[in-house]
């Protein structure tokens, strides 16, 4: 059996090492989500045009983005706003009340798909980059 001896001369080094492994933690969680968040991304364009919404100008594909991580969160979507390209998206994954029309029209969801087809692939992206970080 193996085992790993770790050695600190002081109290100061021992919180020096901690800080340290601290601050790797943060870097590397938040570059797993990124890549995690690269896979979503590329997943949902793919999927936009495939459950009902019909292409023209590639402009829901295209307002498809991701945001920065913050507070160990990242999403994936439009940006929102009813200027934001892509505003459209959230009204077939949902479903609206067409007023002109006077009916309910029924959501054409391609978001919650591409996340449940995508969840395995966004798995394996955390775990790559884990394993490069711990060099496994």
């Amino acid at each position: 059996m193996m085992s790993m001896e770790v050695q600190f001369d002081g109290l100061d080094e021992l919180l020096s090492e901690l800080d340290k492994l601290e601050s790797n933690v943060k870097r590397v969680k938040n570059k797993a989500l990124r890549k995690g968040a690269e896979v979503l991304q590329e997943q949902m364009k793919e999927e936009v045009y495939s459950h009902g919404l019909v292409e023209r100008s590639g402009e829901a594909r295209e307002s498809i983005v991701t945001s920065r991580v913050k507070d160990d969160s990242i999403y994936v979507g439009t940006p929102g706003g009813v200027a934001a390209p892509g505003f459209y998206l959230y009204f077939h994954e949902m479903g609206y009340y067409n007023v002109r029309a006077k009916r309910f029209i029924p959501p054409k969801p391609f978001a919650s798909i591409a996340m449940e087809l995508s969840r395995p692939k966004i798995l394996d992206a955390y775990e790559a980059e884990l394993k490069k970080v711990l060099r496994l």
